[in-house]
């Protein structure tokens, strides 16, 4: 019978003496949590400004696109996508500087 536990041992310990290094340990966790979501935040504001130049990019060379097309009405109605498009990327810029 030697690999019976006595588990009466375990009740003999103080569970102050196990709550102070849990309370440690969790503060010590919340804080590089934190640390971490901010880095997130962080990064993610820079990808999402990259992703509105990058969309701007786009949009300007959809207008040197539209300037070439010879017929009247399919350059009105790329032209009515391309504002839209501008008025979308505009309120995406307005947003990014709110994050």
């Amino acid at each position: 019978m030697l690999n019976v536990l006595d588990f009466r041992k375990r009740e003999s310990r103080s569970s102050e003496a196990t709550v102070q290094p849990l309370a440690a340990n969790t503060n010590v966790d919340i804080a590089a949590l934190a640390s971490r979501i901010t880095g997130l935040q962080s990064e993610a504001k820079g990808e999402i400004g990259n992703a509105v130049l990058m969309l701007d990019l786009a949009a300007k060379h959809a207008r040197e696109i539209a300037a070439r097309l010879a017929d009247p009405t399919a350059r009105k109605n790329f032209d009515e996508h391309v504002a839209a498009i501008e008025r979308l990327l505009q309120l995406a810029r307005e947003m990014a500087i709110k994050l």
